[in-house]
């Protein structure tokens, strides 16, 4: 079941093509794209904001700096991850979510994606919505049971289009995972990443 809640306003590679909004340190493991992880158990995670400053040519991202805190240190680095981004050439404030793990006790592993060629596709970008110039990032929440099974994938912030938040968490269904585990034993988990689909275009008019 997918379930939406509220509007977002981040990127990577070229021609218009969906890609996973991630950092340097995550390209190096494709299996690290959630940018937060922890057991079912343990609760929901907390909202935030924080406000980011960025510059891209509405493909693949230039600087991205956090200009004022979410208050939480290990949020505000996901604060370039959730943010959509737009062409502009000088500097272009955003507000964007991020979200605070609640606390749980033991040794936590985060679930690894086992498919990703399957789940990061570029050809899933609607075709009306690239046509048109729609873009966005799309972050969402993932559930997976005990045996890193995807049951719910909700979105968390929106990309501002119903169609690219659909496609994302249609994308994030197709996931198998090796399951998260809690002092070594599988355990349901929660995951949140973000993924961006890039058309090249402005920020949308107002």
């Amino acid at each position: 079941m997918n379930r939406v809640a509220t509007r977002s306003i981040r990127l990577i590679l070229p021609i218009g093509l969906a890609v996973w909004s991630v950092s340097v340190s995550a390209l190096q493991s494709e299996e690290d794209h959630a940018m937060l992880s922890f057991p079912v158990a343990a609760g929901e995670a907390t909202r935030a904001e924080a406000m980011v400053a960025f510059v891209s040519n509405g493909y693949v991202r230039g600087p991205c700096n956090v200009v004022k805190s979410s208050g939480d240190e290990i949020a505000d680095g996901h604060a370039c991850r959730t943010v959509s981004f737009y062409k502009t050439d000088k500097p272009l404030h955003a507000v964007t979510s991020v979200w605070k793990s609640p606390k749980f006790e033991g040794n936590f592993t985060a679930p690894k994606l086992k498919n990703p060629k399957q789940v990061i596709n570029p050809l899933a970008y609607p075709k009306q919505d690239l046509t048109k110039g729609n873009q966005g990032t799309t972050s969402v929440k993932v559930t997976l049971d005990i045996e890193g099974k995807v049951t719910d994938c909700m979105v968390a912030q929106s990309s501002g289009y119903a169609s690219l938040d659909r496609v994302t968490c249609k994308q994030m269904q197709r996931g198998k995972y090796e399951p998260a585990l809690l002092d070594g034993e599988p355990t349901p988990a929660v995951f949140y990443t973000a993924m961006f689909w890039g058309a090249g275009s402005g920020p949308p008019k107002q």
